[in-house]
């Protein structure tokens, strides 16, 4: 498996625990890794609303993954969503 950053492992395993299949299986080197499984609108919320606490409360985590580490709600919310949009699971 491809070495990521201690926070990012974390939030990757979490994504990967809602679709059911173990982070050791992904292939991250393939194009587009994220087309292989799918989640729910509402697992979607779900990660979404347990990543954006992740952030808020977590300053290490925040430091390894945004640009601009603020401990700000707004910020945190579109960094998310940007995350989301970019590496999320599809949806059904």
């Amino acid at each position: 498996m491809k070495k990521f950053g201690k926070h990012l492992t974390v939030v990757l395993k979490k994504m990967c625990k809602m679709v059911k299949v173990d982070l050791e299986k992904i292939n991250f080197k393939k194009e587009n890794w994220f087309w292989d499984y799918t989640w729910t609108e509402k697992k979607q919320e779900e990660f979404i609303k347990w990543f954006e606490g992740y952030l808020m409360k977590n300053k290490g985590a925040r430091e390894e993954m945004l640009r601009f580490p603020k401990r700000d709600k707004q910020m945190i919310k579109k960094a998310v969503q940007e995350f989301v949009s970019n590496y999320g699971w599809k949806t059904e």
